[in-house]
């Protein structure tokens, strides 16, 4: 028996130094063949380092059972003197290198394993139907569960068969709802891809030959492709790559530990690419010698503005005189705050938060229609599948009876999209209804994401019961009008909603077209980003825009302006509204 174990040993550890020279050679190889794919191609990259990867485990195998089969192999070590015993201390080295290699990925499994024992589950329908809606648009047919642990800095996930995503408690109360979306997209890319069981493959590949240099850089770069390949298929999903990178870029300021690596977590990776690849991805192409330094030094600038921008504090407020001379450059917008006889205004530089206007800008007042903004992002924010039709009920008649009449009939079936772009460009109540009305969970839980809602915005002057603005219980000040107009900004859909000049809906055979409620979308001399209005008898007309003249972003807020806007208001030239 100890003359079987010498000739093992012996052949094994013989055998080691050529193993690794052949490894050498292969990765060699494998390195030329990377640096002529595209820069885009990363499923491309991420098949043939595991290709390699899992080859160069097989060529070790291979090599030791060749030399094992040799004629003189189990003899040779008993007639081998002592000065030449070094085969034996290699296998030795290995074989007490494989263990601590086991031991650490046993003992991450067992971490692993620990979490998920001290998670809960969680069992808010909002989240559960935005997994399942994004489950099933990636063609998952395995349930996914969803559990929420205390001590964890990123979403992790673990299992094959009985996939589980493991959300820290902090991002489920601290982040916001379209970022969190975004990395759980992120991790459900990981559950399609399996990931989960390639990973703790690679993780035994590395345990049979930690002796290797390469195969630790191969399989980091596995990891760092493989993160590539879920931000391409997360970014595909949520239809912007944007959400994702500032939620990477959020997740990276506040985690502090790095999850266990037996399971793939949304941090993994190189950050600084993974945000270069999601923001600018047609930068891609150029010669790497040159992009490098450009985007570090890029990286570098950006932080070191962003550093003296929190150590220099607020922008202070404009002198009245300051305030004026600004204003002054603007006759347009003047001209139509006058029209309006608003009595709560706030006009803001988007980019600076500097107040330009203000009057009795933080009073709370009834908002009206304004609310929808409030109602499209809630919806949105469980990323819920757009082209699912909603019938139009008597419930939506009755909960809206006392607003302006709508053109959608009792019985209509549109699709999610069409009731956001009504909800929001035409200002149809009913639509916004249906939306609360089928918000997942029903209205209670409709209501309960709107108070988060208002907590996450830090809304300290809002109160909003209903998805419509009909109730006068819905109020905000002018101020909080502005922060819903800089998150709105974030979604797409908003923006492109809000900005549509009409919509043709099909209802059944019936076609109804509708219009934008601001006439100043599509005006000539109007660039218009964003844009929302609201009237009712206790709230006056209210308006909320962002608005760019001359290579300046404005946030204007109008609220408790007269029952009706002077046409000459609504049609002033690009004369008038730019720099005079």
């Amino acid at each position: 028996m100890i003359d079987f174990l010498l000739s093992a040993a012996w052949i094994l550890g013989g055998d080691l130094p050529a193993v690794a020279w052949k490894i050498l050679c292969l990765h060699a190889a494998t390195l030329a063949l990377l640096l002529l794919t595209r820069p885009g191609d990363a499923r491309l990259r991420y098949a043939l380092l595991g290709a390699v990867l899992f080859v160069s485990v097989a060529i070790a195998a291979t090599d030791v059972a060749l030399a094992w089969r040799g004629p003189s192999a189990a003899a040779a070590p008993l007639s081998e003197t002592h000065a030449t015993v070094w085969p034996l201390w290699l296998a030795l080295a290995w074989l007490v290198g494989s263990a601590l290699a086991a031991l650490r990925l046993l003992l991450g499994l067992g971490w692993l394993r620990g979490v998920l024992r001290a998670s809960l589950p969680w069992n808010d329908p909002a989240w559960q139907v935005c997994v399942a809606n994004m489950a099933r648009c990636l063609r998952l047919s395995r349930t996914i569960g969803l559990r929420v642990v205390r001590d964890l800095s990123s979403p992790v996930t673990a299992g094959w068969l009985k996939p589980v995503i493991l959300v820290p408690a902090s991002l489920v109360t601290g982040m916001p709802a379209d970022l969190l979306a975004a990395l759980l997209a992120h991790e459900l890319a990981h559950v399609r891809r399996h990931d989960y069981l390639v990973n703790l493959l690679q993780h035994a590949a590395e345990v049979l030959l930690f002796f290797h240099p390469s195969i630790w850089w191969l399989s980091r770069r596995m990891r760092i492709e493989r993160e590539r390949i879920a931000d391409q298929l997360a970014a595909e999903l949520l239809g912007s790559s944007m959400p994702l990178a500032r939620a990477l870029h959020a997740l990276e300021r506040v985690a502090a530990d790095a999850p266990a690596p037996v399971a793939p977590a949304a941090r993994d990776g190189d950050l600084l690419d993974r945000l270069r690849r999601l923001v600018r991805p047609d930068t891609l192409a150029g010669r790497r010698a040159v992009a490098l330094p450009v985007l570090s030094m890029s990286f570098a600038l950006a932080g070191f503005g962003a550093w003296s921008a929190l150590t220099a504090g607020p922008m202070p407020p404009l002198s009245a005189q300051e305030a004026q001379r600004l204003m002054a450059q603007l006759p347009g917008v003047q001209t139509l705050i006058e029209a309006s006889g608003a009595s709560h205004v706030l006009v803001m530089d988007t980019r600076s938060g500097v107040t330009l206007l203000g009057r009795a800008e933080n009073d709370a007042v009834p908002i009206a229609s304004l609310t929808k903004l409030m109602t499209a992002m809630v919806v949105l924010d469980t990323a819920p599948d757009l082209s699912r039709r909603v019938r139009i009920d008597e419930l939506d008649a009755r909960a809206t009876a006392s607003g302006a009449a709508s053109q959608l009939p009792v019985g209509a079936s549109v699709t999610l999209n069409t009731l956001l772009k009504l909800a929001l460009m035409a200002s149809d109540n009913r639509a916004a209804h249906a939306l609360a009305r089928t918000y997942p969970g029903g209205e209670p839980a409709f209501t309960q994401a709107l108070q988060r809602k208002t907590a996450a915005l830090h809304l300290t002057h809002t109160t909003l019961e209903e998805p419509t603005g009909l109730s006068t219980a819905n109020r905000a000040s002018a101020a909080d009008i502005g922060r819903i107009l800089s998150a709105a900004a974030a979604y797409p859909q908003i923006v492109r909603d809000t900005t549509a000049l009409d919509v043709m809906v099909d209802t059944d055979g019936n076609r109804l077209r509708y219009h934008n409620t601001n006439p100043l979308v599509g005006a000539q001399g109007w660039d218009i980003r964003l844009s929302k209005t609201g009237a009712s008898t206790e709230a006056g007309r209210c308006l909320a825009m962002r608005i760019h003249i001359d290579d300046r972003d404005l946030t204007l807020v109008l609220l408790n302006g007269h029952p009706s806007v002077p046409a000459s208001a609504t049609r002033l030239s690009s004369t008038t509204l730019h720099t005079s």
